[in-house]
């Protein structure tokens, strides 16, 4: 029997007061061990088992960057917050989002107008799911509680969610736990040296001379408040608003200083030179440059300051110089320990210590920010290690060094990346040993490819012997081809009209029966090639045993004896097609159609929930290209969609409040058999529904999708 709201909300009630203790997992895989006794006492571990956070009723610790546990004794005039990550007292004090009548104040509920409880699991715990629309945040924010116990399994708001394994109530905790005995440093030190240093850059600002303006761009309002018509008496409340804009100024002979945050971001409205300084407005709003001028020309100047502008200039690139020369020692890992930054981190590693410059200059290209022609840049996040005792560092030594840490690549800067003029460094796969790539294969990578290595490498998003394999003759990755261009973009109604009258073979006359029964047209890129390559490709290429195919001996004859033609693919509804045509002419040449061989789905796994199983009547068998769809095409109307999708959230949620049913498709082909989603909102909570089209104009086959999801079948179709 499903519970109420009031029911589940009790039950959650039920564990305050209570001790608890659980696995608390993250979306990006990270997860961390919590201890909690009611009311203040915390203590949080990561994976590898250390206290990254410590807390009870006088004293709090907690990790910081460095590694060292950072020391504060609570007070009630200081507020501490988690910021960037929701707290795990979302699951284990959930209670708090909705106290009870009276508690703290009274009226505080931050998780209003739930939904109706429904049933789910959580990392194999029974529980009822709920969701309410957020007052702050405006978004959904959802809870699963244990049907068991009552607290809180998951909270989700937007993409960020947690979930808790393994809870355990009423657990007697040694009081250790909740106390840290190890080396620690004070965080009054931290807040006292953030407030000297405050104090003295507002005494600093003090120091310097402000050059106001004395006049702005003042809109007035008037408000009417009270009066008498027969003698004109009248009481007017009068108000002045003028835009908000940053005023900067600097010494024209030193030159203009870098704009800082926020002001970088800041649209330039106005900029002059009046003696010698000038001034320049920055706001998010608009200013008339009339008004601008206006400004500028009613600040009252102060004198510049009293030293030559030479003598500053060159101070001034003097430390610049001296900054920039700091970060790079930083950034080169100087005196770094290769066995101190094994965990995920891109080793860069320095291995020849012949010439200093020729290091740096490697170092800095293999890091360079690369434009990809779109505005946007990438680059390589490397930890550079530059210790002479890694001279001469050989892969084996790298290997030994390393170990069994889950680092699974390197990189080194050994003599011939030094004396190279390419710079080509030497990539090391790291990881364990496996026959498609053993442990201590390598290549090398030019710096101007070293992003798109480091960063794919770095997610898994390709595999090192996606590099490896790429890599020129001599062992040097220098970048992936360029991919083949088309020399012709066409569409199926093209190649149909072109072949209308050559179809000579079976294939032929069903390639061109499919392409000019096509209701939409469909993109299709042409390519230069010679029929030799494409025989050789079509003979080599393995279609699976279970793959059927349409024309390939014709095709394979028709290619074997070379000479120019245009290549061409196009999609089927369980395969594709493959043909050639005649350059200039476009007659056809040959054509052979691969189709695959039914969807199987996989068998089913005990206490893995499977996809519902939909049948319907019929399937689509048209691609569909969306980028070619136009409003001349026929198209069906997405309010009709909309309203027959909220139709049938409507029969089954019958006494919920719905909104939402917009197709996620702008444009929707008429086709027998298309499906169309919607996302559908039922009393706060996002519910997907497949609409797909029937042969009766403007009637749907309308579904609502599981949680776990929902595979359409048509005929024939497994």
């Amino acid at each position: 029997m499903t519970p109420t709201w009031e029911q589940v909300r009790g039950s959650n009630y039920g564990t305050m007061g209570r001790t608890v203790c659980g696995t608390v997992h993250r979306p990006d895989g990270s997860w961390s061990r919590i201890w909690h006794a009611p009311e203040e006492t915390w203590r949080f571990e990561n994976e590898a088992g250390e206290p990254t956070r410590i807390e009870n009723t006088t004293d709090r610790w907690f990790r910081d960057g460095d590694g060292t546990m950072v020391h504060s004794v609570k007070s009630p005039h200081t507020f501490y917050a988690t910021v960037g990550i929701a707290s795990p007292s979302y699951l284990l004090r959930a209670y708090e989002m909705f106290p009870p009548s009276g508690a703290r104040g009274g009226g505080d509920q931050r998780f209003v107008t739930p939904s109706a409880p429904r049933s789910v699991r959580v990392r194999g715990r029974d529980g009822w799911e709920v969701s309410s629309l957020g007052p702050r945040a405006n978004q959904t924010v959802s809870y699963v509680f244990d049907a068991e116990l009552g607290i809180a399994l998951r909270w989700q708001r937007g993409e960020d969610w947690m979930e808790l394994e393994n809870p355990t109530l009423d657990e007697l905790f040694e009081p250790t736990l909740f106390t840290w005995t190890g080396l620690s440093r004070p965080a009054e030190d931290d807040a006292a040296k953030y407030q000297r240093e405050h104090e003295e850059r507002q005494r600093v600002l003090a120091a310097i001379p402000q050059a106001l303006p004395t006049w702005l761009p003042l809109r007035i309002n008037a408000q009417s408040q009270s009066g008498d018509a027969r003698t004109g008496e009248l009481k007017v409340s009068i108000s002045g608003h003028a835009p908000q804009f940053t005023l900067r100024r600097w010494v024209s002979a030193i030159g203009e200083p870098k704009a800082e945050r926020p002001n970088d971001s800041t649209p330039e409205r106005y900029r002059r030179s009046i003696g010698d300084w000038t001034y320049e407005i920055r706001s998010h709003q608009d200013i008339s440059r009339d008004d601008c001028a206006r400004i500028v020309d009613s600040i009252v100047p102060v004198d510049p300051p009293d030293r030559d502008p030479v003598e500053i200039t060159a101070e001034l690139a003097a430390e610049e110089h001296d900054r920039r020369e700091a970060e790079m020692l930083d950034m080169l890992g100087t005196g770094r320990v290769l066995t101190d930054h094994l965990e995920d981190e891109s080793l860069f590693i320095r291995t020849d210590f012949t010439d200093d410059a020729a290091w740096r200059d490697i170092a800095v290209a293999a890091m360079a920010p690369i434009p990809q022609g779109d505005g946007t840049e990438f680059a390589a996040c490397l930890t550079c290690i530059d210790n002479p005792e890694y001279d001469g560092l050989t892969v084996d030594g790298l290997l030994q060094a390393i170990g069994e840490s889950p680092t699974y690549y390197a990189f080194l800067v050994d003599a011939e990346t030094v004396t190279n003029p390419e710079m080509p460094i030497v990539a090391v796969y790291t990881g364990p040993d496996e026959p498609e790539v053993p442990r201590g294969r390598t290549f090398r990578v030019i710096p101007s490819e070293m992003w798109g290595v480091e960063n794919n490498l770095s997610i898994s998003n390709m595999d090192f012997e996606s590099f490896a394999d790429s890599a020129d003759e001599d062992g040097v990755f220098r970048g992936f081809p360029e991919p083949e261009r088309p020399v012709e973009e066409v569409t199926t109604r093209e190649i149909a009209q072109w072949i209308a009258d050559h179809v000579d073979t079976d294939a032929l006359r069903e390639f061109h029966a499919q392409i000019a029964g096509r209701k939409y047209r469909y993109p299709v890129s042409l390519f230069e090639v010679d029929l030799a390559e494409v025989h050789a490709h079509a003979r080599d290429t393995d279609h699976g045993a279970h793959a059927v195919l349409l024309g390939y001996d014709e095709f394979l004859d028709a290619t074997a004896a070379g000479g120019p033609a245009l290549r061409g693919t196009m999609p089927t509804h369980n395969g594709y097609w493959k043909f050639v045509l005649e350059r200039g002419s476009h007659r056809p040449i040959a054509a052979y159609r691969i189709t695959n061989a039914p969807y199987v789905p996989p068998a089913p796994q005990d206490g893995v929930r499977q996809p519902m199983r939909f049948e319907v009547p019929f399937v689509c068998t048209e691609p569909v290209s969306f980028s070619t769809l136009t409003d001349d095409d026929d198209l069906i109307d997405r309010d009709v969609v909309q309203r027959a999708v909220l139709a049938e959230a409507a029969r089954l949620h019958p006494d919920s409040e719905i909104t939402g049913g917009v197709p996620t498709l702008q444009r929707i082909p008429r086709l027998v058999g298309f499906n169309i989603g919607c996302y559908v909102h039922i009393d706060g909570r996002s519910v997907f529904y497949v609409s797909i089209v029937t042969d009766i104009d403007d009637e749907f086959i309308v579904q609502e999708v599981p949680p776990e999801g929902m595979r359409v079948v048509g005929p024939g179709e497994a």
